[in-house]
């Protein structure tokens, strides 16, 4: 079996989106000096690849250490946008990749914005289904959607529809996904987000299981 990891590295000087605090990570005891080696870290939870649970904009919606494993631990279909230019993407966009689409699944939209992680390009490269084309799969009782970019609308929105959309549907969503262009059209997924209670979202590790 094949591990991708799809991840992006968190570390002092990451990409965050505007607003957001930079993270801070610092060693609080070395192996050479103190026998041990200890370390402290303080970041904002939608920060670097994570998930957001409806939680976080639904009040009443589900917090992330409620969704069920199952949804977590699950199949990836894995839809590649790269020739369509960054921005949303409707119905017609999906033709003929919706059928492969099946209830619990996990929808992986691959626009190719990883290789811009770290520069001003990467807030502005990659897609994102539109009403309608979330409206469609969400009809489909997906488990969520994710982005090889920073979040389901734009990042200058004042309203967050998209968000609200797919939350409020009791969906997750998976952003800043690297390694996209790795997979197959259909693998098995692990997301696996820290386990905070009462969690609006929070930073995952997430991985595709390939079969050789």
């Amino acid at each position: 079996m094949k591990i991708v990891d799809l991840t992006q590295p968190m570390a002092n000087g990451m990409p965050v989106m505007e607003g957001i605090e930079p993270p801070q990570f610092r060693d609080l005891a070395d192996v050479a000096v103190d026998g041990y080696a200890m370390s402290q870290y303080t970041f904002v939870n939608h920060t670097g690849t994570h998930v957001d649970a409806p939680a976080h904009q639904i009040a009443g919606g589900a917090s992330l250490d409620e969704i069920p494993l199952d949804r977590l631990v699950t199949y990836a279909v894995t839809i590649d946008l790269t020739g369509h230019e960054p921005g949303p993407v409707g119905p017609a966009d999906l033709d003929g990749q919706l059928d492969q689409v099946r209830a619990g699944d996990l929808v992986l939209l691959r626009s190719g914005n990883a290789r811009n992680w770290g520069t001003d390009a990467y807030w502005r490269g990659w897609c994102y289904p539109d009403t309608l084309a979330a409206k469609a799969l969400i009809d489909r009782d997906v488990a969520g959607i994710g982005f090889d970019g920073p979040s389901a609308d734009p990042v200058d929105t004042d309203d967050y529809e998209l968000h609200r959309l797919w939350l409020g549907a009791g969906k997750i969503i998976i952003e800043n996904l690297a390694s996209l262009a790795e997979l197959p059209d259909r693998c098995r997924i692990v997301v696996a987000p820290l386990k905070v209670r009462n969690a609006n979202g929070g930073p995952a590790r997430v991985f595709a299981l390939l079969d050789d």
